[in-house]
């Protein structure tokens, strides 16, 4: 099977007339709209924004330090290096 590009179907899709470009949103209308819903039913919900925005960010920076790869170099210690 070829794989088949974006820009090869918006070429397509171009060439169909108003339409069968109708047609095809009708197709595609039930598929888009069945993975959005599942896209949306796996992400959790939030329910209300945090009171206090720097205890939210400080808990993702806690978060953040707690998953650090000690191998790999911070952002900071990169800019400084780059500035050099």
């Amino acid at each position: 099977m070829t794989t088949t590009t974006l820009e090869q179907v918006e070429r397509l899709v171009d060439k169909l007339t108003p339409l069968e470009q109708v047609q095809l949103l009708e197709y595609l209308t039930p598929r888009i709209t069945r993975a959005l819903a599942e896209a949306t039913a796996s992400q959790p919900l939030i329910t209300s924004p945090p009171h206090d925005p720097w205890q939210e960010f400080f808990r993702i920076g806690d978060t953040l330090a707690a998953t650090d790869n000690s191998d790999m170099d911070t952002l900071t210690a990169t800019v400084l290096a780059m500035r050099r």
